[in-house]
């Protein structure tokens, strides 16, 4: 943690001066980046570009569908830019996009191009893969790199029935199209007991054989869908990577700073990375480098609480970058939680929906 502070001392009408911190001499945590009380420097910006999705699977979205989020008070692509340039300058290193279902929202393909602008130095895009055949090749242009591709099995019937009526060859052949033109392909699997537990190695085996990465989450207690399916279908990652370790030596992998939580390891022979990540099981908060914006412009600090900022209404409000980023900062520092509550207080996580959030 840096060791120079940043005491306001901004008079108390000043646009993004909060009256109770304006005039008052309050320590505000670190004068540049993006820092918490706890140590951990924030470099990591995960953005939620949309809503709304094309699948509606079980451990995110309830049976009937998702919510019906109004559209009115979304962020417009310019407003998105600005605020992607403000978190740039407060040290963001990696923003990934996510939703919903971001291959949705018309606009992705410049938003990575903007982003690459900045000089964001890793960009990456979360999807469930059913556009990539139609949209890879122009987010590759736009200078996308790296996606992570949702893909819970490789049995077609048991894929219908985890998304509620998804198309596995379609999901597969948007991923070989993808990568024609995406360098880094990642596949998420969430962990099901009842459903998918028995696949890892198949899956595992399948992401060696096609050098994509492979990591495996397990199912959080996240709006009505997600306390549903882990109460009936949690299985831990331990019990992942026991099946793995049956037919595969794994190896400890080092993750780069502003990575993600996901373990990481490989197997003598294949360049694929083999992640395992435990929300549930092994708390790694304590190392969480990550806030998340919406697509109302609200900044959150923890996937697991409701508790955040929000960021449209300065922003229309005509408040300068400048602003905008003592505001962010000097949020992030007071209110990041140390840690979710997922086992000890879960009910602090039903009310987040995760396709709000997006994971």
């Amino acid at each position: 943690m840096e060791s120079v502070w940043c005491i306001r001392k901004e008079a108390a009408l000043e646009p993004g001066i909060a009256p109770d911190t304006a005039s008052t001499g309050v320590l505000a945590g670190p004068a540049t980046g993006l820092s918490d009380r706890f140590g951990r420097r924030i470099s990591y910006l995960r953005v939620s570009l949309t809503e709304h999705c094309n699948l509606r699977c079980r451990y995110c979205s309830p049976e009937r569908g998702t919510p019906r989020f109004a559209r009115s008070d979304h962020l417009a692509p310019a407003e998105l830019d600005q605020l992607l340039s403000v978190f740039r300058g407060l040290g963001v290193r990696h923003i990934r996009f996510t939703g919903g279902e971001p291959l949705l929202y018309p606009w992705l393909a410049d938003r990575i191009a903007h982003a690459r602008s900045l000089g964001i130095e890793k960009l990456s895009v979360s999807t469930n893969g059913y556009l990539l055949d139609r949209l890879a090749p122009a987010l590759a242009e736009a200078g996308l790199k790296r996606i992570n591709v949702s893909l819970d099995s490789l049995v077609p019937e048991r894929f219908a029935r985890i998304t509620r009526g998804g198309d596995l060859n379609r999901v597969l052949r948007g991923v070989a199209i993808a990568r024609e033109s995406i360098a880094h392909i990642k596949l998420n699997v969430v962990l099901l007991k009842d459903e998918n537990l028995d696949e890892v190695p198949t899956l595992v085996d399948f992401a060696l054989a096609q050098g994509f990465d492979i990591q495996f989450i397990e199912t959080m207690p996240l709006g009505v869908a997600g306390s549903a399916s882990r109460s009936q279908s949690y299985a831990s990652v331990a019990e992942a990577q026991s099946r793995i370790g049956r037919s595969h030596a794994l190896v400890a992998s080092a993750s780069a700073a502003d990575d993600g939580p996901a373990r990481r390891f490989h197997v003598a022979g294949h360049a694929s990375k083999i992640g395992f990540i435990s929300p549930i099981s092994e708390n790694f908060c304590a190392g969480c480098n990550r806030v998340r914006l919406t697509s109302t412009g609200r900044l959150v600090y923890c996937l697991g609480q409701e508790n955040g900022v929000d960021l449209l209404g300065p922003l229309r409000a005509g408040w300068a970058p400048e602003a905008l980023a003592d505001l962010i900062r000097d949020k992030v520092w007071h209110e990041k939680p140390e840690r979710h509550t997922f086992n000890d207080a879960p009910e602090r996580a039903a009310p987040v929906y995760m396709m709000r959030l997006g994971g």
